[in-house]
């Protein structure tokens, strides 16, 4: 049993922290207060790393990426099918949640450090008007931005681009024992910030969560057996649906059991062979999908937009319905790739749309709780994406 929770291990200790915060703000909110520092101390040491953290990671990655170039058509294929099986769960749980808002009235008092600007200015969201302001968490969507051109570019770059290239994943190595040692502080920094919050919370505060991940769980069972069919379906008519149901249980049971795609990628490019998809193209579909193809975070992502805005009060417009579709989708396309960046999706909500950094902790919980039906999704999908591909380039791309 013990074998079975090790993959469970971090997330387990993390989400004991919190509910540990949470009773302690609840009980005893004199002493909860006094510990806020120690969580801002934490989060200030993310907001650090942050910048870094995004631009050399999403460089790096785009970079080794752009050498596949001579595979053009698949490559836009892959890109193209991943931003959609991110754009269409991210929809659907949005929808559902606006329908059937699972803070339920319930109002989270942080009134006062809620920056509401009215309608989002989307040139300045998206970009900046000098390089330094590209140094600023602020401006994360710009940095993404800046960062995707700038890995394509290193990638035509020639022999420099490769010398460039190696340079950047040398950075990022070690940027990710950086990260590496901020989360051993993750479970103090943020049970002492969660329990700060709820110092002056209702106690009612606890039960959103559990009407939050019933919403989730119940949008996951209706996009993991309507979605998967019907992708499964456009991959490859009748013959693909029985294919797929036939073989997913392996790599769903893998992805459930290990909470990593990465993880289960080897089960699931034998998957693909028993599933009868041609070898080159699921040799080729899969290690990327593993990275750019995250369905379930870009759930996620979504209704924690949502949710966060119900516990605030805040007006959840149509300029944000738009924002947040572009967030889940940078979450599973770009910010899902990028390895040990634990609470970069919660740093990345928060400073895109001005959220007070007290809400992280809460961010933390809803995405802890839910990792593993979230890498259940990603990893189904990486099998019906790669059926979608076939079809699209199988004709041109037979051994």
């Amino acid at each position: 049993m013990w074998n079975a929770l090790s993959a469970y291990r971090s997330s387990i200790i993390l989400l004991s922290a919190l509910i540990l915060g949470g009773v302690l703000g609840l009980v005893a909110p004199e002493i909860a207060l006094k510990l806020k520092p120690i969580g801002q101390i934490f989060l200030n040491l993310l907001f650090m790393i942050i910048v870094p953290l995004v631009a050399v990671s999403v460089m790096s990655s785009i970079a080794k990426m752009t050498d596949l170039k001579k595979l053009g058509s698949i490559l836009a294929t892959i890109m193209g099918v991943s931003i959609v099986m991110a754009m269409i769960p991210a929809v659907g749980i949005t929808l559902l949640a606006l329908a059937f808002d699972p803070a339920q009235g319930v109002t989270l008092d942080l009134a006062d450090t809620v920056e509401t600007t009215g309608s989002m200015d989307f040139v300045s969201l998206l970009t900046t008007n000098d390089f330094v302001g590209l140094m600023s968490k602020s401006n994360i969507l710009a940095l993404i931005i800046m960062s995707l051109i700038t890995g394509i570019a290193i990638g035509q770059s020639g022999e420099d681009g490769l010398k460039v290239s190696a340079l950047l994943d040398s950075f990022n190595t070690v940027i990710m024992k950086i990260i590496a040692i901020l989360m051993y502080l993750a479970p103090i920094g943020l049970g002492a910030y969660f329990a700060a919050t709820m110092a002056s919370q209702d106690a009612e505060l606890m039960g959103t969560f559990a009407r939050a991940i019933a919403l989730f769980l119940v949008a996951t069972f209706l996009y993991l057996t309507l979605g998967s069919t019907l992708y499964a379906w456009i991959g490859g008519g009748g013959k693909g649906v029985n294919n797929f149901w036939q073989h997913m249980l392996a790599p769903a049971v893998t992805a459930l059991g290990t909470s990593s795609s990465l993880a289960t990628l080897p089960v699931n490019i034998r998957t693909a062979s028993k599933m009868g998809l041609n070898e080159q193209i699921a040799e080729i579909s899969l290690p990327l999908l593993v990275n750019l193809n995250k369905g379930g975070a870009a759930m996620i992502t979504a209704l924690k937009i949502v949710f966060i805005y119900s516990l605030l009060g805040l007006d959840f417009s149509a300029d944000v319905f738009m924002l947040t579709i572009l967030i889940s989708v940078l979450s599973a396309f770009v910010i899902g790739g990028v390895p040990g960046g634990a609470f970069l999706g919660e740093i990345f909500i928060v400073t895109t749309l001005g959220l007070p950094v007290e809400v992280i902790p809460i961010l933390v919980v809803l995405g802890a709780i839910t990792d593993a039906a979230s890498t259940v999704i990603n990893v189904v999908h990486d099998l019906t994406a790669t059926q979608i591909i076939q079809r699209i380039n199988g004709r041109h791309y037979i051994n």
